[in-house]
């Protein structure tokens, strides 16, 4: 009889073993658990901090932005007064066939009106060019700039903590009222412009 109790107390035994350990190994991973989602809940439940940035006035304010679209106007002044400049020399080559006369022969006048519209055609393909340069130009500069804030803006939000922060415009405004105690512009302008000369004092 013995020889059977033995070998069964020694397997109670270790089964008792294996379920204490199992229920000290659960215990401790439902406590991790638990505590993560105590915090996880914890910071869903934090405040709710919201900026926003007024980009009517970082247009008006930010160096960067306001160099940039002094060049644009120097330069589209340049190409209207090249183009202007070109169209007068080909309306007065045309004044000047004109005032020919009669002298003008059918050959003389057909040659003349195919030159005429070839160079008016290239001088409208010109404009188209160069408005496409400067269009062109103007869509990176945008692009450049709101990577700009929004590269700023993470640094910025890692000493403020906002969940988050909105763009007004008075072009395309989203926000039906806007309370300015929430306008951290002043802030933004003032790190893009620094930010700004730095990089210009690197080059």
């Amino acid at each position: 009889m013995n020889k059977f109790v033995l070998p069964l107390l020694l397997i109670l035994l270790i089964a008792v073993a294996t379920l204490f350990a199992l229920h000290f190994k659960y215990h401790k991973e439902l406590n991790r658990i638990s505590s993560k989602v105590i915090k996880d809940d914890t910071i869903s439940r934090r405040d709710l901090k919201i900026a926003y940035v007024d980009l009517d006035t970082i247009q008006e304010h930010y160096d960067y932005y306001r160099e940039r679209m002094a060049e644009f106007e120097k330069r589209k002044e340049i190409a209207d007064r090249d183009l202007n400049g070109a169209f007068q020399k080909i309306e007065g080559e045309r004044q000047g066939f004109v005032q020919r006369g009669n002298n003008i022969t059918q050959v003389e006048a057909e040659n003349f009106q195919r030159e005429y519209t070839r160079k008016m055609q290239n001088l409208e393909s010109q404009r188209k060019s160069m408005e496409n340069d400067i269009q062109t130009e103007g869509v990176k500069t945008m692009e450049d700039l709101r990577k700009k804030i929004n590269d700023f803006l993470k640094d910025y939000n890692r000493a403020h903590g906002y969940s988050y922060i909105f763009s007004y415009s008075s072009g395309i405004n989203f926000l039906f009222y806007k309370d300015t105690i929430y306008n951290i512009t002043p802030d933004v302008v003032s790190g893009l412009n620094v930010a700004y000369e730095k990089s210009k004092s690197k080059k």
